[in-house]
């Protein structure tokens, strides 16, 4: 029995199916899909993310080069999670209903990607996620749900080896109030407190009156030889140039959020010398047209999806069920598979700024 069946077997036992299926006739006959086009959605935060539309347009162009499906070209349809809360669910309807898409792809924060999980889920469409890492959206064990980025238990894990083969000593973890961050710094609370038998000293931030110094103080007054940073602000820029002075030997780690912050603002990567972080494994120089880790991810996204229509045809469960159970092989940033919660398997790849140039160092 596949996910996708075992899955649906308990829901009918234990639910009934409700709330979006029955909106369907709510909304207009009319579809903006012209005949023949094969869809995918595109969930975004807003339309400011350039570089992530230009990635999944790339695919979609190649693809359609190449032929298409049985003729047929691809489209994409890009909707935003913009305006008030709960737009992304609304959004999420509109992709599978106005637009009809085989698939949803996702560049959301953890609490939208809620949103758009529970309506993939209730309308039995594969929802793929590229930028949340938060744990509890593969934890509801939902065959439609999967993503192509390392959760934060995966990259916690991660950054714990890298530590331990560092010597071990005391770890030190930066905080906000932020959602997300909240989440990553639960995660490796969690990890460290397991691996060491000792919890981390948690430095919350007010981020509204940074104080530069006053963490400082808190990292000396800490005696720290590891700082984690699992969350992205343009003011850690200077903070990591100020404690590689005053500290040199404190060791400093960055989360996936935390490299994609970095490339955003295209601030370069000399500031960041030494520093560890999460990232995708491609090669940079031979991708040029894909500029960033968010829009590497999206690339591989829109490919999976494509390659398993191709491969499955355009029926929702076949794509689902094909690309859960199957190894993606063509992916930049390596091959890809899911486990049984759609969590991506081998992800959490660890890179290290050296000479000013981000270098992979370690890899599952």
């Amino acid at each position: 029995m596949t996910r996708c069946a075992t899955y649906l077997f308990l829901l009918a036992a234990i639910l009934p199916f409700k709330g979006v299926s029955q909106n369907q006739q709510q909304l207009p006959a009319e579809s903006s899909v012209q005949p023949g086009d094969i869809t995918i959605g595109l969930l975004l935060p807003d339309h400011t993310q350039t570089g992530v539309i230009a990635a999944a347009e790339l695919a979609i162009d190649r693809a359609n080069t190449a032929g298409g499906y049985m003729s047929r070209e691809f489209r994409l349809v890009i909707r935003t999670a913009e305006g008030f809360w709960g737009a992304g669910s609304k959004e999420s309807v509109s992709l599978i209903y106005e637009d009809h898409v085989r698939a949803i792809i996702g560049s959301l924060d953890g609490r939208n990607g809620h949103l758009a999980e529970q309506v993939a889920t209730k309308s039995h469409l594969t929802y793929i996620e590229t930028f949340a890492t938060e744990p509890t959206l593969s934890q509801a064990f939902v065959p439609w749900f999967m993503r192509v980025v390392p959760n934060d238990n995966q990259q916690s894990a991660a950054i714990l080896d890298q530590i331990k083969s560092e010597g071990g000593g005391t770890i030190g973890i930066l905080s906000t109030e932020d959602y997300d961050t909240r989440y990553a710094v639960k995660s490796l609370t969690k990890a460290v407190a397991r691996e060491t038998g000792a919890p981390p000293l948690v430095i919350e931030l007010d981020t509204t009156n940074f104080s530069q110094r006053g963490v400082i103080e808190k990292i000396f007054s800490g005696d720290l030889d590891h700082l984690v940073v699992p969350f992205d602000a343009a003011y850690l820029k200077d903070l990591i140039i100020s404690l590689r002075q005053v500290r040199p030997s404190l060791k400093i780690y960055g989360t996936l959020h935390f490299t994609m912050g970095i490339e955003s603002r295209k601030s370069g990567w000399d500031a960041y010398e030494g520093v560890y972080m999460l990232g995708p494994r491609f090669d940079r120089e031979k991708y040029t047209s894909l500029p960033d880790s968010r829009s590497v991810y999206m690339y591989d996204a829109v490919n999976l999806v494509i390659n398993a229509i191709q491969k499955a045809g355009t029926d929702r469960v076949a794509i689902t069920d094909y690309i859960s159970e199957s190894v993606y092989s063509r992916g930049i940033t390596g091959n890809i598979s899911f486990d049984e919660l759609g969590n991506r398997q081998g992800a959490s790849t660890l890179l290290r700024i050296q000479n000013g140039l981000p270098i992979l160092i370690k890899y599952p």
